[in-house]
């Protein structure tokens, strides 16, 4: 075999300046022997080329994901997705709860998805402890969220806060659900007889807003055809409306339907008040009295105006001179005009000395 296709079989290549007390090849060139794919091998992710394909994670139970047996609500699945040349294991991630961006200040609902790096921080007993990493869609933000196997929870580690919603079931005329742990209860007889008279108390307190809603309810649907004849004239006139603004925007020149007029757009719009010329020389003056001096001594910018009012009024009297003097017929020719008559009569005398 040659030496080329020696080195094509085995795929190494030794440079002149490698040497064995360096070690491999590898650590001469200083990279990993996965090359890309190891590029997250620090954080415990490594990249894995492949196909791309889709897996839900309930069909791989032997990954140690799936934890519907400990009450786990995990609404995630595993994934592989395009980064450069190679495929990425990223994991979509759906928010369990509702929290606020630490980056913009903005909310996240419940239920939104993120495409986020999954790896293992830490062991609960026998279960694994996960980090999910992600940015937000609002403002790129890095948020890291962290399971806890122990109370059956998530954890926001960095990047958000969770959202405390807190709601009355008397103001929102519900019923609230016993917890967890009553529920087992229920099932013991004895427990059932001592809490007897608390649940009859609540059933008597329960009784008229239940009897309110089914009265509501039966006052709504108890003529189908009084409903679909209010509905469909809500319609048509729905309807009509919006080919009367439609045509309006029209007339106007508009290409978006306005909404109908409005008192308080109209007194909004009378507040309104665009500055003029009035208004801007007022200001002006104004800012202009408030930085002169408040003594009585004239100043130079004084005495500069003093002086352009007397200029201004010996113009406006020469004016008034030369009008009246016109007005009377008593026009005096300027210097410019008797030149032209001197010099139009000295030509015709050296002409008619020619002849």
């Amino acid at each position: 075999m040659s030496s080329l296709a020696a080195a094509r079989a085995d795929n190494f290549y030794y440079p002149p300046e490698w040497d064995p007390s360096q070690g491999s090849l590898n650590k001469f060139h200083g990279q990993h022997a996965l090359r890309e794919r190891a590029r997250k091998i620090d954080q415990g992710i490594l990249i894995i080329r492949l196909f791309c394909f889709y897996v839900k994670l309930a069909s791989i139970p032997q990954c140690g994901l799936s934890w519907t047996s400990m009450g786990w609500n995990v609404n995630y699945s595993i994934f592989l997705c395009f980064n450069s040349c190679f495929l990425t294991i990223c994991f979509r991630f759906e928010m369990p709860f509702n929290i606020w961006c630490g980056g913009c200040n903005s909310m996240i609902a419940k239920g939104v998805r993120f495409n986020a790096e999954k790896k293992q921080v830490g062991n609960y007993y026998s279960t694994k402890i996960w980090n999910f990493t992600m940015k937000s869609a609002c403002c790129k933000h890095e948020i890291v969220i962290q399971t806890d196997p122990k109370n059956c929870e998530y954890l926001i580690i960095s990047g958000a806060q969770k959202k405390t919603e807190d709601f009355d079931v008397e103001d929102a005329e519900t019923f609230e659900l016993p917890a967890d742990e009553v529920k087992g209860k229920l099932a013991d007889p004895f427990y059932r007889l001592e809490h007897q008279e608390e649940d009859l108390k609540k059933k008597k307190e329960a009784e008229p807003v239940l009897v309110r809603l089914q009265r509501l309810s039966d006052s709504r649907h108890a003529d189908d055809y009084a409903l679909n004849k209010s509905l469909r004239a809500r319609l048509r006139n729905q309807k009509k409306r919006v080919a009367e603004e439609e045509a309006a925007s029209r007339k106007r020149g508009f290409g978006i339907r306005l909404l109908p007029a409005s008192e308080e757009d109209a007194a909004a719009a009378a507040k309104v008040k665009f500055s003029g010329k009035f208004d801007k020389n007022r200001r002006d003056k104004r800012a202009l009295i408030n930085a002169s001096s408040i003594f009585a001594g004239l100043s130079s910018s004084s005495m500069t105006d003093k002086r352009r009012l007397e200029l201004e009024s010996k113009r406006r009297k020469i004016c008034a001179g030369e009008t009246s003097s016109l007005l009377a017929g008593r026009f005096k020719q300027s210097s410019w005009s008797q030149s032209e008559v001197k010099s139009s009569k000295q030509k015709l005398s050296s002409v008619n000395a020619k002849r």
